[in-house]
């Protein structure tokens, strides 16, 4: 870590049953909590280095986030011989690569994943821990995170019934629990900020899934800032300096 430790600390502890993560403003209450979940497949610290790459984008000033990296629950060191790997929920991953070789996933759109309500409530139980913990009772929230971590906080940020994003960071996630979600949000309906992502040469997730994501958004009526760039399932430079305008955003208000 990179930051001046006079001014940030980073902190490792177990919140709601989570491995975690926490970067902080030192002796100050930070004006907003960015939540980034990490990808199927990925360590919990996969995304830990983005908080150093974020933070010299914002502008200068007494407004500054904290930022909250939890570790899914599911190991797959011993189930799918990948040590050190975490999951959200488990993903078939042949018929995932079957259906992306032909760009078909319209069949996972309204797909519900085992495991995801679990999932969501686990990052819950998490967040408000943490919450607790340090007596950030009002502090905004601000839910993202990458491909399966991404698809996890939309899954939040509409469903939830415990937490409430003024914004949310999708980068390279798809469209699926659709009419899950349009219920959900029918019922609460909430407003909040979006910045989505998706590479053009994504051979995992394709595009036309963030793009089914982004019209879905869209008909939701949220304030969406949608961008493609040039490369594969990956966060690109792009894609962090969106996440920073959206932040900035956040931290002025």
């Amino acid at each position: 870590m990179k930051f001046d430790t006079d001014r940030w600390y980073l902190e490792r502890k177990v919140w709601g049953g989570l491995d975690s993560i926490l970067i902080a403003p030192r002796g100050k209450t930070p004006s907003v909590l960015v939540i980034l979940c990490h990808g199927f497949g990925a360590p919990g610290t996969d995304l830990v280095p983005l908080a150093e790459e974020i933070v010299p984008l914002l502008p200068e000033g007494d407004s500054i986030p904290a930022f909250l990296f939890p570790s899914a629950p599911m190991d797959l060191g011993d189930s799918h011989g990948m040590p050190g790997a975490r999951a959200w929920w488990l993903i078939n991953m042949a018929k995932l690569a079957e259906l992306s070789a032909v760009d078909n996933l319209d069949a996972l759109r309204d797909e519900i994943p085992p495991g995801i309500d679990e999932a969501r409530e686990s990052l819950e139980d998490c967040i408000e821990a943490c919450l607790n913990d340090k007596q950030w009772f009002a502090t905004p929230l601000v839910l993202g995170g990458f491909s399966q971590g991404a698809m996890l906080s939309v899954d939040m940020s509409l469903r939830s019934k415990r937490i409430s994003p003024v914004a949310l960071i999708v980068w390279s996630g798809a469209l699926i629990c659709e009419s899950s979600w349009q219920q959900a949000f029918g019922k609460r309906p909430r407003s909040f900020q979006v910045f989505q992502s998706h590479g053009r040469q994504d051979m995992i997730l394709p595009l036309s899934t963030g793009r089914s994501l982004h019209g879905f958004l869209r008909e939701l009526a949220l304030p969406i800032d949608y961008s493609e760039f040039q490369g594969p399932h990956t966060i690109a430079i792009e894609s962090l300096e969106g996440a920073a305008k959206l932040l900035a955003k956040t931290l002025e208000n």
